[in-house]
């Protein structure tokens, strides 16, 4: 049931999303020139200002609200059909614009993104135009506002109860949803509710070891909050762009064990480190820029999560054997429960430090 799941809800009370990524688009006919290609995430903007309410705290100051993102692939049913998102990240503020306000946006800015891969658009027609001459079909209008929690993936909230997915918070907060995350710990989690269910192990502290503490997923918060805009910040237009352009072609040049992983919402340790100190060689100066704008707290908690990455790393590799090899003489022992906690220990290093992933 995703982030609707009732007991999810119930579990984490009135706490307010620590960030939220709202997603707007379109599947359409009618890309007729290059529908071959898809962009994963592109920008062809600086942070975008739009029209500031009155009142609002970046009114009269010139302040951008929000660095928009754009993804869209061909959907494959037709020749010119093609699927294409308008995303963005941000708090839960009040203040926020709602996600009817970026569809409005959405609507304004795609014939400008999709110039390339529609005549009409090539043409300079706004979808309005386009739409009205038949050379643009819409066939559905996308639209979801993901929440995302920093306190994730969402612990047990009582015996035999697990939350799986969405409901569980185990997607990245750079995520649309967990679709990509669930798939990714598919396999470990239903191998846990098996064993879980053979060895007894239902309590809420043996359930806790399945949706354990993951450094490398809380480590991606501050890479959320470096692609969103909070309330009143002046940082330059350019920010998110320059950091984007910076990492993404440090992730091209050292190749796709570095690229792919990250791309596929898997971070781990010590590519992250290459990329990082490359970084700070290649754009110096945006260095303490950065750290300014995401602030000593925030930053602090992420050493905390890249330090722990780096110490699940070790554990995994160090000990990850030994500890598999002991919950096995304990389940031939009869001790069903304890070989099911040393099995989730060890699959904790695995995925905290994003050691299951495989090219």
């Amino acid at each position: 049931m995703g982030n609707m799941s009732p007991i999810s809800r119930q579990a984490r009370g009135a706490v307010r999303p620590f960030g939220i990524c709202i997603v707007v688009g379109t599947t359409a006919t009618g890309f007729d020139v290059d529908n071959s290609l898809g962009d994963l995430i592109y920008t062809n903007s600086d942070l975008w200002t739009g029209d500031v309410p009155s009142g609002h705290p970046d009114g009269g100051l010139g302040s951008p609200r929000k660095q928009y993102y754009w993804e869209a692939f061909p959907t494959g049913a037709s020749s010119t059909e093609r699927t294409t998102y308008l995303f963005t990240y941000m708090d839960a503020a009040a203040e926020r614009p709602t996600v009817e306000q970026q569809l409005e946006d959405y609507w304004d800015l795609l014939p400008t993104y999709q110039r390339h891969n529609a005549k009409a658009f090539a043409n300079g027609k706004s979808v309005e135009e386009a739409v009205a001459s038949g050379e643009i079909q819409l066939k559905r209008v996308l639209y979801g506002c993901f929440p995302t929690y920093k306190d994730s993936p969402l612990p047990p909230p009582a015996a035999r109860v697990l939350a799986v997915g969405d409901a569980s918070g185990i997607q990245s907060p750079l995520s649309f949803g967990g679709f990509g995350a669930l798939t990714r710990h598919l396999r470990r989690i239903a191998d846990a509710v098996v064993e879980a269910i053979d060895q007894g192990a239902l309590a809420r502290e043996d359930l806790a070891a399945v949706n354990a503490y993951l450094p490398n997923q809380a480590a991606t918060w501050m890479f959320q909050r470096a692609m969103m805009v909070p309330i009143g910040d002046q940082r330059p237009a350019d920010f998110v762009n320059r950091l984007l352009r910076t990492n993404f072609q440090i992730m091209s040049d050292l190749g796709p064990e570095v690229l792919k992983p990250f791309n596929q919402d898997v971070v781990q340790p010590r590519p992250l480190s290459r990329v990082l100190v490359e970084a700070v060689k290649r754009d110096p100066l945006n260095t303490p820029l950065l750290v300014y704008h995401i602030g000593p707290l925030l930053l602090a908690d992420w050493l905390s999560h890249f330090s722990a990455m780096l110490a699940f790393d070790l554990a995994h590799h160090a000990l990850g054997p030994a500890v598999r090899a002991a919950a096995a003489s304990l389940e031939e022992a009869g001790d069903g429960r304890a070989a099911f906690r040393l099995r989730r220990l060890a699959e904790q290093w695995e995925f905290g430090s994003g050691q299951d992933y495989k090219l």
